[in-house]
């Protein structure tokens, strides 16, 4: 976007967050962009599912006439099951589909979080020990309470919407903290963090006492007397540069295993026996649906329509030639008359067989 100079502060370029009755600025915005070439960003479209079909016949039409530079990015949250699938058909053919999975895992998840800052991030305080320690802490905790979800109710009680800007949030509150006060508040941190922080997402008790624990193990003085094991054969790493830490975890973190989480490892089996009847959940759909035959040989579906297709046509009569009738018969009777309106009836039906038939058999051709 950059390079073609559609940047966010620039006119050319229009950011509509869905809900709350934005659907009537989002049409204003389609018709403009699509006039003079603009960009439209249509973010949250699973908000508005009434709207839905009103967008996809708004991009239909637009999208013959339109200038040519005109693009549209819409962003959508995924369903949670097939039957909320909410988005048209229309606009899912038309589009170029991009998806962002969430990495899994403790290793991916821990380089993730530490992608949230830099090496000028690691020096911008004045008490740099303290400060790294409790930052990769930090990540480390927010690794961990990110992915223990997938545990389902052996991780939390609740699923809760921990996110990057937590984690941010609360390296600011350390660098804050660390440059305020002469020596290091791990109470008060403890509690910004754990009842603020992210406690504000928690709203079991249990959980929130978890979370709790977690940061009672993690942050605390010991931390910089000597070796703090975040999990069992991962120490907390010394002093280092950024590249350093990225390098550490990829050395030091031991294989995936709910040891990392303080987990025992049973309660892998239920989220392992989820994931595999989703795998071949989603496998056994993807098959074509068979029919055996008597011999023993299998004829997939596309066949079996094949066969019923042709059966079809060959039944299909001629279309009845009702100048010829009408040059038979002598007197129009009533009845005379509803005989022809009902063959004219009768063509249009046979025609429109003969076309869709034709056009699905161009389909699985």
């Amino acid at each position: 976007g950059k390079k073609l100079g559609y940047t966010f502060n620039n006119r050319n370029f229009h950011n509509v967050s869905l809900g709350q009755g934005q659907e009537v600025v989002a049409e204003q915005a389609l018709d403009l962009a699509a006039k003079e070439g603009h960009w439209v960003i249509l973010q949250n479209i699973h908000l508005v599912a009434k709207w839905l079909r009103s967008l996809e016949k708004k991009l239909e039409q637009h999208s013959e006439g339109s200038h040519q530079d005109f693009r549209v990015f819409i962003s959508a949250e995924p369903a949670p099951s097939p039957d909320s699938h909410i988005i048209p058909q229309g606009i899912l053919e038309n589009s170029i589909k991009i998806t962002n999975e969430a990495p899994t895992g403790m290793h991916a998840n821990l380089h993730k979080a530490l992608d949230n800052f830099n090496q000028d991030t690691l020096e911008m305080c004045t008490r740099e020990n303290e400060f790294k320690s409790i930052l990769f802490a930090l990540c480390y905790f927010h690794a961990v309470v990110a992915e223990r979800r997938k545990f389902g109710p052996q991780g939390w009680n609740c699923s809760y919407p921990f996110n990057t800007g937590d984690l941010t949030i609360s390296v600011n509150v350390l660098y804050n903290y660390l440059e305020a006060s002469a020596k290091v508040p791990y109470d008060d941190l403890r509690y910004l963090f754990g009842e603020i922080m992210y406690g504000g997402h928690i709203t079991d008790d249990w959980d929130r006492r978890l979370c709790k624990t977690y940061l009672e193990e993690f942050i605390k003085p010991e931390m910089l007397e000597g070796e703090l094991l975040l999990a069992p054969g991962f120490p907390l790493p010394g002093n280092m540069d950024y590249n350093g830490y990225h390098q550490y975890i990829d050395d030091a973190l031991p294989p995936e295993s709910p040891y990392l989480y303080g987990l025992h490892p049973n309660a892998e089996i239920g989220f392992l026996t989820q994931a595999s009847e989703k795998l071949f959940r989603t496998v056994l759909e993807m098959q074509p649906r068979d029919s055996s035959l008597g011999e023993g040989g299998v004829v997939t579906r596309e066949e079996t329509v094949k066969a019923l297709l042709e059966e079809m046509l060959e039944k299909l009569m001629d279309e009845f030639n009702i100048a010829e009738l009408m040059a038979k018969v002598e007197e129009r009777t009533p009845y005379a008359v509803v005989a022809f309106q009902e063959c004219e009836r009768m063509n249009i039906l046979t025609s429109e067989i003969k076309r869709s038939l034709k056009e699905l058999d161009l389909g699985l051709k």
